[in-house]
């Protein structure tokens, strides 16, 4: 990690005279560009809780992408250029997708895949095998279980261990619940890696989205970055020296499934459009966590602009320090989530992290500005809260020495023990309630976004 910053500050240092704008670029190129650690941990209570408000969710029979493709492509074809003009008229910073990805009805099924990934810009790589993700270790009879590789363009990242991969034929009849819980991870198996000019990509080249506004384009998850975090609320100051901040899309994406999935249903394409809304979900989901909707959490625009100063006249220990201590915070936040969520999962439990979830809350009516003026608003505002939190109770040599690369201690996997040993269960209850109340925001919001895709049905 240690080694990016200096990499960062090499680049964007000028005669020892950095400036805000710099110190900004430099946190966002070495920020994880994961949100929550596994998606159907988080995507499986939201829509249980839909599933017992007596909201009907049909299953449906497995479809392969292509056969999709082709039994609808004439109408998709409008669509997506609906939607293109949509996102050029109301998405500010749209890099507009450049005429030769138009989608086109060509009747070509040996081309469809291709030239439907290539008009959404997401990797035309991105494997989408018929599967379901069970937790590792689930015993399910008969079951094949399909390679990472098939899965995911990254099978050694971390994680993926956690979970199994049942293969599914064509015409296998699934719960719709397992098809959203299962898509709502594929989003950071790489759908959105490679995607800008600089990340030396050959589509990269041709998707029209320039260089990468922020994270890191050398590193394949650090490219996904500005698709998964919003940071739509910081002060005017901050985006007065970094307007680049502003160039992120998970608005689009999650704009761009949700008329997918229901352009699927109004086809009677029931698998696909479960799956599309799972895809959706993620970015709804990412957009809930704070480090995803914060630029630096912990640090007021005053101390921010007080370690720049300090920088400029010599002194970058505090600007380095504050960058290694964000992401190692990040890391651990979710490392910590995961386990307390898993373990439940494993044990049969409804998660504790969500005992506080209702699923009669007031769910708010859906709009397309409602990911950025209220829950990455919501997720923002937390942020100092969950910040003073993982310093109280977090392992120090974790998230409070920036000496330490958090990702390559041993005991990281043993993150909730060591907090239980040392501060004890009213310090994961309380870190479980700021989690939780970071996950209400995606359980609110999430069922908005669900209940507008069923109110087309």
């Amino acid at each position: 990690m240690m080694t990016h910053l200096k990499r960062c500050r090499r680049i964007h240092g000028c005669s020892g005279a950095i400036t805000i704008l710099a110190i900004i670029t430099a946190m966002c190129l070495s920020m994880p560009s994961a949100a929550w650690e596994h998606h159907p941990l988080i995507t499986s209570p939201v829509v249980e809780g839909l599933a017992a408000a007596d909201v009907t969710l049909q299953p449906a029979a497995a479809v392969p992408l292509e056969d999709f493709l082709m039994a609808v492509e004439e109408p998709l074809a409008v669509l997506l250029a609906e939607e293109e003009a949509w996102a050029q008229e109301h998405l500010h910073w749209h890099a507009p997708l450049p005429e030769a990805l138009a989608f086109e009805a060509t009747g070509d099924p040996s081309t469809i895949r291709d030239r439907f990934f290539r008009a959404l810009r997401i990797n035309p790589d991105t494997p989408t095998p018929l599967y379901l993700t069970v937790l590792s270790g689930t015993e399910i009879p008969g079951a094949a279980l399909l390679p990472p590789e098939a899965v995911t363009l990254f099978p050694e990242s971390t994680g993926v261990n956690r979970f199994d991969f049942v293969e599914v034929q064509p015409g296998g009849v699934l719960n719709a619940l397992d098809i959203i819980a299962t898509a709502s991870n594929e989003p950071d198996f790489g759908m959105d890696t490679g995607l800008f000019e600089d990340n030396g990509t050959s589509f990269g080249d041709v998707y029209g989205f320039g260089n990468q506004p922020f994270g890191n384009p050398d590193l394949d998850y650090g490219s996904q970055a500005p698709f998964h975090m919003g940071f739509y609320h910081e002060s005017p100051l901050v985006f007065l020296f970094a307007r680049f901040l502003e160039k992120t899309y998970p608005e689009y994406r999650i704009r761009q499934f949700k008329r997918l999935s229901e352009f699927a249903f109004e086809h009677g394409q029931e698998y696909w459009g479960w799956r599309f809304m799972g895809w959706g979900l993620h970015y709804v989901g990412d957009l809930s966590m704070p480090y995803h909707a914060t630029v630096l959490p912990g640090y007021s625009t005053l101390r921010m602009l007080w370690i720049n100063f300090l920088d400029m006249v010599g002194f970058p220990t505090p600007v380095n320090n504050a960058l290694q201590l964000v992401s190692n915070r990040h890391i651990a936040i979710e490392r910590y989530q995961r386990i307390r969520m898993e373990r439940a999962a494993r044990r049969g439990e409804a998660s504790i992290i969500y005992e506080t979830l209702a699923a009669d809350h007031e769910v708010p009516s859906y709009s397309d500005d409602l990911p950025r003026t209220a829950l990455a608003r919501g997720a923002n505002r937390m942020a100092r809260r969950l910040d003073r939190a993982i310093v109280r109770y977090m392992p120090p040599a974790f998230v409070n020495d920036p000496s330490v690369e958090v990702t390559d201690e041993e005991t990281l996997e043993d993150i909730v023990d060591i907090i239980a040993d040392e501060h004890g269960e009213a310090a994961l209850a309380e870190l479980d309630a700021l989690i939780a109340e970071a996950l209400e925001l995606f359980a609110i919001y999430g069922r908005s976004y669900i209940h507008s895709i069923l109110d087309t049905r």
